[in-house]
Formats: C-alpha cells, sequence, structure tokens
C-alpha cells in the first residue's frame, strides 16, 4: 500500500492508537518557555516589569478593598470616598534582610516573622491607610547558577511586595499565580491588569533563572487568619508545594505578601525607580514606598482626601461584536428566548429593539423565520446569520460612559505642581467617547518651566495607560505617534527629530477605560494600536493644552519685554529725575513740596511697569545739578 493510499485511510477512519502526531500543548507550557513576550527578558527593564506587573495587582487591590468599603457603608461624596486627611511625610527604616528561600523548608512562622518586620516601620498606617510597599534587594548567588549570560553579568534579586487590599481567600490563594486565573478576564472593567499573565509570568521567570520557589501570603477582609503557600509552578499549569496553604498570623488586617527571586543584570537607576515614581503621579490616592537595592527609600504619600471613584462593569455593545462572538454567545446562553438574550446579553439594545432585530431577521428567512420565543440554542447555522444580519444593521446609542473613571483635571494639575513646582502646569479631560463599541477617555497635561531643559525630544513625554505608565516602546504606541503628530511649533515650541517638543515642556497623556485592553499591542502591555478614533482624540487634546501653553508663553514673553524696557527706563530713572528737578527749579511758581515729589513720582511708575513694590524714593539735595545735554 501506497504512501498516499496509507494516509486517505488514516484520515477516513478515526485513529483507535497512540500514533497521532498532533497534540495539544498547554498555555502554561508555551509561556514558561517564552516569558520574554510579556516582558521578561534579561536587560535593565526586567527590574520595572517585576515591579509594573505586582503594582498593578496591588493597585487594582487596593482599590476593590476601599470601593467594597463605600458599597457597605454608603459613605459618599460626590459618588467617591472621603479618606481622612493624607499622612504628609512617612518615614522607613531598618531595612530587614531577605527572606531565605534556599533553605527548605521555609516554615509558616518565618513568612509570618519577615511579613511584621517589612510593616514595622509603617505600623502606624498599615492598618489605616492604602499602602504598596515594594522591596528590591540583592541575595548572594549561588555556584550552581550561571553568573554570566551572552558575556553579560548577572546578579540574583529578591522582590517583595506588600499592599493592603481586600487580599485572597483560601481558594483564590490556591489559584493565584496560574495562567489565565484572573479576577478579571472575563468581564471587561477599567483595571490595570486582566489577562491572567502578569504575575505567573513573573513566577515562571523566578523559577527559569534561579530554581527557588514562590512564597505567598494573603488575608481576605472576610476572613479572621491569613494562608501562606510556598510552591512551584509547572507546565501543566499547576502547583507544586513545598508548603500547602497554611493559616498563619498577621501583621496587618487584610492584604497580600508575596517573595521571589530572579536573575538579572547589575540594577541601575532610572528604570524600576522611574516606574514607580511615575506610578505615583497618577495614584495619588494610595501611599506608595520602593526600596530599591542599593537600600534607597523612595516614599510617595498619598496626596489627595478623595479616592477614585468605582467604575461599572462594561457589557458588550452591537458596535463591538463580530459574528464569532454571536455565535459564541447564543451557545453558551442560560436565556429561554430571543428576546430577553438580545436585550440581556447587550448594553443599549431593549426589549423593544430586540424584536425589531428579530423580524427584521424573519424576514430574510421567509421559509426558516426566526420568532422572539425561540430558544437561541435551536436556531440553525442559516437563521443566526439572518438574526447577526439583522442586528448589525441597527443603529445604537453610544455605550454608557460609566465604565470611564478619568483621574481628573483638578487632581492631575495638583499632583504634578507638588512634584515639578512649575510656572505653569494645566490639565485637559476629553469627554468620553467610544470605539468598537466601548467607552475610553482621554487625559492630557503640560508642564512647563526654564528649569526643565531638554533638547533631544527623548524623555519628554509620559504616557499611561489606566493610571499605568508605559516606558517601553515608545515610538511604537498610539500615544506618541498623536502627540508627534500636532505641529508644535504652531504653539511657540521648538521641535526635535523625533516630532516632540524640546526645551522647557513635559507632556503627560493618560487612556481611561476598558476600551484599552482590546487595543494593546502585545501581552506586556506597553503600546497601544493605531485607532482612529483614538488618536483623533489624543491630538484633539495635545492641541488644547498646547494652546493654552501657547497663551502662557506669550504672556512671558512679553512680561519679559516689558521688564527690559523697565530696566533700560530704571538705569537711567535717577539721571532723568535730577534733569528735571534742574528744569523745575526755573519755574518761581512750582511748590517745593511739589518739587521734591517728582523724583519720587517718576521712580513709582517706571517700578510699576516692572513690577517692583516699594522702591526707594531717590533724594535730590538742593547742591544738586545736572547739565541737560
Amino acid at each position: 500500500m501506497s504512501d498516499s493510499s496509507s494516509k486517505t485511510k488514516s484520515a477516513a477512519t478515526p485513529s483507535t492508537d497512540n500514533t497521532s502526531v498532533i497534540r495539544r500543548g498547554e498555555v502554561a507550557e508555551f509561556f514558561r518557555k517564552r516569558t520574554q513576550l510579556v516582558g521578561f527578558s534579561m536587560e535593565l527593564h526586567k527590574f520595572t516589569q517585576y515591579c509594573a506587573e505586582f503594582s498593578d495587582n496591588a493597585l487594582d487591590a487596593l482599590e476593590t478593598f476601599y470601593w467594597d468599603q463605600v458599597n457597605k457603608t454608603q459613605k459618599r461624596k460626590q459618588g467617591s470616598l472621603i479618606l481622612p486627611k493624607p499622612p504628609g511625610t512617612l518615614n522607613y527604616s531598618e531595612i530587614p534582610p531577605p527572606l531565605k528561600t534556599s533553605r527548605r523548608p521555609v516554615s509558616a512562622t518565618a513568612i509570618s516573622e519577615r511579613i511584621k518586620r517589612l510593616v514595622t516601620p509603617i505600623r502606624g498606617i498599615i492598618h489605616t491607610e492604602p499602602v504598596l510597599l515594594m522591596v528590591l534587594q540583592e541575595l548572594e548567588m549561588p555556584e550552581i547558577l550561571p553568573s554570566k549570560v551572552a558575556g553579560r553579568n548577572l546578579l540574583m534579586y529578591s522582590f517583595e511586595a506588600i499592599d493592603t487590599g481586600n487580599g485572597m481567600t483560601k481558594r483564590d490563594l490556591q489559584q493565584f499565580g496560574l495562567y489565565l486565573a484572573s479576577s478579571k478576564s472575563f468581564k471587561l472593567c477599567q483595571t490595570r491588569g486582566s489577562q491572567g499573565f502578569g504575575a505567573s509570568s513573573a513566577f515562571s521567570d523566578a523559577q527559569n533563572t534561579t530554581g527557588r520557589p514562590i512564597v505567598v501570603a494573603s488575608r481576605h477582609t472576610s476572613e479572621r487568619q491569613g494562608y501562606a503557600s510556598i510552591f512551584f509552578t509547572t507546565s501543566k499549569n499547576k502547583k507544586d508545594y513545598l508548603l500547602k496553604e497554611t493559616a498563619i498570623p498577621m501583621s496587618f488586617n487584610h492584604g497580600t505578601y508575596l517573595q521571589l527571586s530572579f536573575l538579572n543584570l547589575p540594577y541601575r537607576r532610572g528604570y524600576a525607580d522611574e516606574y514607580v515614581l511615575q506610578t505615583s503621579y497618577l495614584n495619588a490616592h494610595v501611599n506608595i514606598i520602593f526600596i530599591d537595592p542599593y537600600g534607597e527609600v523612595h516614599i510617595y504619600p498619598r496626596r489627595v482626601q478623595e479616592f477614585v471613584r468605582e467604575p461599572s462593569y462594561a457589557m458588550p455593545h452591537p458596535a463591538s461584536t463580530s459574528i464569532g462572538d454571536f455565535q459564541d454567545l447564543l451557545r453558551n446562553t442560560t436565556k429561554s428566548n430571543l428576546v430577553d438574550f438580545l436585550a440581556k446579553s447587550y448594553c443599549r439594545l431593549s426589549k423593544r429593539k430586540a424584536r425589531v432585530i428579530i423580524s427584521k431577521a424573519a424576514k430574510r428567512r421567509r421559509d426558516d423565520p426566526v420568532i422572539p420565543t425561540q430558544s437561541p440554542k435551536t436556531l440553525t447555522q442559516a437563521q443566526v446569520k439572518a438574526l447577526y444580519a439583522s442586528f448589525i444593521s441597527e443603529k445604537y446609542y453610544a455605550p454608557p460612559t460609566e465604565t470611564v473613571v478619568p483621574v481628573g483635571e483638578e487632581v492631575i494639575q495638583k499632583t504634578l505642581q507638588e512634584i515639578f513646582k512649575a510656572e505653569f502646569v494645566e490639565a485637559v479631560s476629553r469627554p468620553p467617547t467610544s470605539s468598537k463599541g466601548l467607552a475610553f477617555a482621554v487625559e492630557v497635561a503640560a508642564v512647563y518651566d526654564p528649569q526643565l531643559s531638554n533638547e533631544s525630544g527623548v524623555g519628554v513625554l509620559y504616557r499611561f495607560v489606566n493610571r499605568t505608565p508605559k516606558l517601553r516602546d515608545n515610538s511604537d504606541c498610539a500615544i506618541w505617534k498623536a502627540a508627534a503628530s500636532v505641529n508644535w511649533r504652531n504653539y511657540r515650541i521648538d521641535v526635535a527629530s523625533n516630532g516632540l517638543p524640546t526645551g522647557s515642556v513635559r507632556l503627560f497623556a493618560n487612556v481611561v477605560g476598558p476600551f484599552v485592553h482590546l487595543i494593546f499591542k502585545a501581552q506586556s502591555k506597553q503600546a497601544l494600536a493605531e485607532d482612529d478614533i483614538l488618536l483623533k482624540e489624543l491630538k484633539l487634546a495635545f492641541e488644547e493644552v498646547g494652546r493654552k501653553l501657547r497663551r502662557h508663553i506669550v504672556r512671558v514673553i512679553a512680561r519679559r519685554e516689558q521688564e527690559r524696557r523697565a530696566d533700560v527706563l530704571l538705569k537711567y530713572s535717577r539721571q532723568v529725575a535730577k534733569s528735571m528737578v534742574n528744569i523745575q527749579r526755573t519755574d518761581p511758581k512750582m511748590p517745593k513740596s511739589q518739587l521734591e515729589a517728582l523724583p519720587h513720582q517718576l521712580e513709582q511708575v517706571i517700578s510699576k511697569i516692572a513690577g517692583i513694590k516699594n522702591p526707594v524714593p531717590t533724594r535730590i539735595e538742593e547742591t544738586e545739578e545736572v547739565a541737560i545735554e
């Protein structure tokens, strides 16, 4: 029998042996070998990626806890929770050495003691404030690990994070760190993370580079005790435990602690510390503390009292629904008829609109009509196509904007003014709009001060997505491209070769809403795709803040010119005053009191032009005479 006939027979007859060449892989198996896709490659940005992944989780958990408190107590002011006065200056000292996970097994008591030592310096606020603490420390390199990769020196680091968020239950702790295990991936919401790749990829990278386990401890708000576990994650997307979930005493009422170790290049300032600094810009409602491997403590206290408002979840909108999504919803729906399926599966779609859609679909299939009381499970493929054709032919209201919670112009201006202490700070918040059936909003700010110098255009634009800074893939991001498309010379601003401003300007852009999760270009979530509506909104916001900046620059130029002219007048004011007195002395009718007041009046006029308050008067003595040339 020939090979071709063998293949034909094999295709026609189901295989009953184990000779199949197609094997179903595991998502964990794929990403454990490709952690660079999520940003964990051997470079300085790896430090940033660890801070990004776990600060995202921590900030989401912190906000969830405080939003739950709002829902329980209804203590609202204009829809937001009002916290006590910000703590102001925070201090952190006595940095304890890292937890040594190489000694097996690490006991639950050692984990509890480690948490206690970390939070002791901030015990005054750990029970009452939203706190995120991250500690990065250098460890002694074991002999079994490589000290060089591709000729570059490597060191081993310990990363620890503590937050006072809502914490995890024992069952949540069992799922935490597994690929695609996420509390936010099934419903779209304005959150920082949503995919379920971040923590699991960090755990994979830590294990791949050091072979050391992950330590996690958490206490949920509804439980009286915390639980700790030590484990490895496997390529089968499961956990291999060294310490199963064990009850431990926690040093705070609710929150999460984690510790892991990884290899990387020697730490350098300007990456992880810069990321934490920028995170504090648009997260002024949280206390953030970062300790770098040099022992330097970076503290960013909470700056505002009003906690951010909770965004609502975004139901699918007809404009964002492909035929594949439509078919999938039909397969999985629990609704008993088509009217309920359409009206309750989508926003901006009433029962009246649902009946219109079904009626039009019935006209498309007169031989096999669709009826309102029909079960979605009984639709034929032809009926599904007819229903979808009618579904997308209708016009719908734009998606609701309650799913979008911007930072706000006032908060952005206040925060940036406190940080930069610049002569000009202005923010612009565009009204929420939508694209791909999901709402989003754009916020842009500009800071101008002569002390800010930059001639290359690099480091001028600060990009944020849902309050999260983005430091990589700058020129590949829609925010960058929108900023570079603006003609900044129209606003009296010099421009570099990359199209961005130079000199004394800094630009900030924040895109908020569930929409952004659909247009990230990669799993690392560093750049947004060039959506036409997004680019338009960004450009309009940049141009609006540019016009405000131009008015300020024009006023500054006019004031400087006025001061320059006044300086010239003041330089010769004494000479002019003496000459005027000499002239007036020839007039016998001029009273002496007016004569003495002339120099002072002249200086007052000139000083008013120059902006000088209460100048020292010039007195002209009787014996002083000046020749007039």
